[in-house]
């Protein structure tokens, strides 16, 4: 069973600029409608800094603590599930390439088993995160596109 996924999406704005869109915490409602919120501790992401979310999927409402392991300004930032720590723990990876004058953005993610359930679990979660995440990075697109041509966005609901 698959237990991960990387999706690149193609931005006509510089690496830098989607990377500090995607840093602002502000932004995670906008790109994601089931994000209630997103808290990172002392107030501003950033390496080793714990993010509490919480989410709205199907009614349901989830609570995640996230750690930040990896966070290079314009080139990646990295985040590894810490609670809920079973049956699985994620890792999601967003990398920021320069393409000519855009940027290719991937998202990389990877579920591990760590309880009864897991396998199961992390090929579930594979399959909705990867769901998730192409029709995030259409959002991200579409806003900072609009931003840089001066133009309102229209969002797409799924």
């Amino acid at each position: 069973m698959r237990t991960g996924f990387s999706t690149t999406v193609h931005i006509r704005v510089p690496p830098e600029q989607v990377f500090w869109f995607l840093a602002d915490p502000a932004t995670a409602p906008v790109i994601d409608p089931a994000v209630v919120s997103y808290t990172p501790d002392g107030g501003a992401m950033g390496l080793g800094v714990q993010n509490q979310m919480r989410l709205r999927v199907l009614g349901v409402p989830i609570k995640l603590t996230s750690v930040t392991t990896a966070w290079e300004p314009g080139e990646q930032m990295e985040f590894r599930s810490v609670t809920p720590s079973r049956p699985t723990v994620g890792l999601a990876n967003h990398r920021f390439e320069r393409c000519g004058e855009g940027t290719d953005y991937t998202w990389s993610m990877e579920f591990t088993r760590t309880g009864f359930g897991g396998r199961l679990a992390a090929a579930v979660g594979a399959v909705m995160f990867e769901r998730n995440a192409k029709a995030q990075q259409q959002r991200v697109r579409v806003v900072l596109e609009a931003i840089a041509s001066s133009t309102v966005p229209r969002l797409q609901c799924d």
